[in-house]
């Protein structure tokens, strides 16, 4: 394959940083030590977007690979610490399909699943959405007082959680009081591994996402044998005891370095810092537009099928401590594929690797899903949990790594917040409609969902295609 050079970019998923490898030179400044812009037009029969290059006589700070440690027992103290935040922040998130299940089968036993959904669906989306907010928080503050304040949240949304009976009740504490709090974990987590690491930012944060994963692997384990010893109440309770002792380790561990990485002094408050970031003229880059397109279509099956696989198996009979384990096995297997797709997608092409993993994952619904002969039998709902979960698991991250590629180092920011604000709201719609769709709980109606599920995996599969052809054409590049 040709190589297509990438510029210097911000890579991540809700706050990456990953530097692009290629350098794309420099030039004399024509007004004394002023930073300019200089497009690289990169021409091989189609015409490939336009790569920009920044460059300053003056190394920007973060762009300083001397202030960053790398490594070494400080570094790796606050990594851990990042591990065991993400954990907590995100366990009851990849568990919400285990929790949606037993609230059916037991508490809100009168209400309507679309009515059920809205409860993890509000939660998701004030999870990600938030994070538009808390991100310039946490630029302002730093680490400890956002993390302080989100630990309390999360503390006080998922105990009242624990006491909720009606679905009001589980919106306020479970899905905004909870769901706030675990935005603030998750920003400062994340955040803070990019004071530390820039050669080696990807595999940290890599290291610290794949706690929640590690989270959503545990959790309905725990579940599975604690709801029918101690209801749950308490099961719940233990949970966040859980994830408090380990927010509690992440904020005795993690330090910002702000002040190695001070930013200029400004009057503006963190509010107008966040209407800044949303800016709807980003959607003028086709190739931007089609990336979140993707994301939008592909969060939509991944949500629905993780809120809702569990369920899908009561519905075709099957006990729910079997259903439980399904939840179990998409996390597991969503662990290396998470690392794996990364990996290849870094020797391979970025935007290659998202056409591959989106086609992966929209035909093993086909194959093993929509197939009634394979999802009707325990077996099939096992395996397709793991190929889904395997093949799904980095379709979340490849895409904002993609827009990384294509943006100006000082937009990516502004590109990746605005593509998961977009992301965020199909988290708030997603898993009601699905909710809706299934709504008689008979496994006719749950076949039906999964239309839904496939016709929105075909929908990010055509986002991922389309941006790859419009960025590069379908020659074989590394792109």
């Amino acid at each position: 394959m040709v190589d297509v050079p990438r510029t210097s970019a911000i890579d991540a998923q809700t706050g990456l940083i990953q530097l692009a490898e290629e350098d794309v030179g420099s030039h004399h400044s024509r007004h004394g030590g002023a930073d300019h812009e200089k497009k690289l037009q990169i021409e091989d029969d189609h015409s490939i977007t336009d790569a920009v290059a920044i460059h300053s006589r003056e190394i920007p700070v973060l762009d300083d690979p001397s202030l960053f440690p790398e490594g070494g027992r400080k570094a790796y103290m606050v990594l851990f610490g990042s591990f065991c935040g993400m954990v907590s922040c995100l366990a009851f998130l990849n568990s919400a399909g285990v929790m949606q299940n037993y609230l059916v089968e037991h508490i809100l036993t009168t209400t309507p699943t679309s009515t059920i959904g809205w409860i993890f669906s509000i939660n998701s989306f004030i999870q990600f959405g938030c994070l538009l907010v808390v991100g310039p928080i946490f630029d302002r503050l730093g680490a400890k007082i956002p993390l302080m304040a989100g630990i309390c949240l999360f503390a006080i949304g998922y105990l009242c959680c624990s006491w909720a009976t009606k679905p009001y009740q589980f919106i306020l504490s479970y899905s905004i009081v909870g769901g706030l709090g675990a935005s603030l974990i998750f920003c400062c987590n994340i955040g803070v591994l990019s004071h530390w690491f820039l050669k080696r930012r990807g595999q940290a944060i890599g290291t610290s996402y794949l706690g929640g994963a590690l989270g959503g692997a545990l959790f309905p384990v725990m579940y599975r044998s604690l709801f029918p010893q101690i209801g749950f109440g308490w099961t719940v309770r233990v949970g966040t005891f859980i994830c408090l002792a380990l927010s509690v380790v992440s904020l005795l561990l993690i330090e910002d370095r702000n002040s190695v990485f001070a930013r200029a002094s400004t009057n503006e408050s963190v509010f107008m810092e966040v209407i800044k970031t949303i800016d709807i003229r980003v959607f003028k880059d086709k190739v931007y537009t089609c990336l979140v397109l993707s994301l939008l279509g592909q969060g939509f099956a991944f949500m629905v099928t993780s809120t809702y696989v569990t369920s899908y198996s009561t519905a075709q009979g099957f006990s729910p401590d079997k259903s439980y384990l399904l939840i179990l096995t998409f996390n597991s297997l969503s662990i290396p594929g998470r690392i794996l797709p990364g990996i290849l997608a870094d020797k391979y092409g970025r935007f290659n690797m998202l056409c591959i993993i989106c086609s992966c994952s929209t035909i093993t619904i086909f194959v093993l899903w929509l197939n009634t002969k394979v999802s009707h039998t325990l077996v099939g709902l096992f395996i397709f949990s793991g190929v889904y979960g395997f093949t799904s698991g980095s379709t979340l991250s490849l895409a904002p790594t993609c827009v990384g590629q294509i943006s100006k180092t000082q937009d990516f920011a502004k590109r990746t917040g605005t593509a998961f604000f977009v992301f965020s709201f199909g988290d708030l719609i997603g898993i009601p409609i699905g909710g809706a769709i299934a709504g008689a709980n008979t496994s006719k109606s749950y076949d039906n969902m999964v239309i839904f599920v496939a016709i929105s995996s075909i929908f990010g599969t055509c986002g991922a295609f389309l941006s790859r052809y419009l960025y590069a054409g379908f020659k074989p590049v590394r792109v």
